[in-house]
């Protein structure tokens, strides 16, 4: 019986680069992405080339009555949950600006709404996914959360609520990992650096030039070096290895 994996923020970027991987495997893919037409364009596309089930759905990860309903329609459709990948995700691009004085208070609802935001969306959802995820794991005694944290949450950053919110994403592993591990669930983290999608390709080219100087490897990563790392995590190849954070960042915090 093939195995079930659950993708947050499937349609693009990392999280389509990591349904790919895994239909290479012969897993289902659920695909739960803010537009469900998106979703479903790229379940169609794996279908096509892999040929092995998807479903896709419009979810917000950060309200539990959705999550609650979605996996319980997975369940009731495919049977079972075996890997989810925490990978949907917001950056409100909210800063802290120390310069500007005089708009410092008058920025603060806006600031604050992007933390609420980021928070919700980054660490609250994928705490909601993973305990609902895991509840259905621990009745077949087995399964696999991988999270998609950043290098933001290791190093310091202007925008506190990404920041934070991905560092809490590493944090979350660790304790769920604890709890689940008696049960042959892994609980697993991959941290991200520069990789050539979303915020990244939008940064001007003097600005790439600076942050390729300041990584080893002296170039951005490929999503799909993150879903070749996601795919080892979710494999028995991975069985004795829980609650840690890979870093994929080309060296840039060797």
């Amino acid at each position: 019986m093939r195995q079930i994996a659950i993708i947050t923020g499937a349609s693009k970027g990392i999280g389509k680069a990591i349904a790919h991987e895994f239909a290479k495997k012969c897993y289902d893919i659920v695909l739960i992405g803010r537009n469900q037409e998106n979703a479903e364009k790229v379940g169609d596309e794996l279908e096509k080339m892999y040929h092995i089930r998807t479903l896709a759905f419009s979810c917000d990860v950060g309200s539990k009555e959705e999550v609650e309903k979605t996996f319980s329609e997975v369940v009731n459709l495919l049977g079972k949950v075996d890997i989810l990948v925490n990978n949907a995700g917001i950056n409100s691009r909210k800063t802290l600006n120390s310069n500007d004085n005089e708009n410092w208070f008058t920025d603060f609802e806006d600031n604050l709404l992007g933390w609420n935001q980021e928070i919700s969306t980054n660490l609250t959802g994928t705490y909601i996914c993973s305990y609902i995820a895991a509840g259905y794991m621990l009745k077949q005694k087995s399964g696999s959360i991988i999270n998609i944290s950043s290098i933001k949450g290791k190093e310091p950053t202007s925008s506190p609520g990404y920041g934070s919110s991905k560092s809490g994403v590493i944090k979350l592993t660790k304790d769920m990992a604890k709890s689940l591990a008696q049960h042959n669930i892994r609980v697993n983290c991959i941290a991200p650096g520069f990789i050539n999608t979303g915020m990244t390709t939008e940064l001007s080219p003097d600005k790439k030039e600076i942050y390729k100087a300041m990584i080893p490897m002296k170039r951005f990563g490929k999503v799909e070096e993150i879903a070749k790392v996601a795919a080892f995590l979710a494999s028995k190849d991975s069985s004795y290895i829980t609650g840690t954070t890979i870093d994929v960042n080309g060296g840039y915090l060797m």
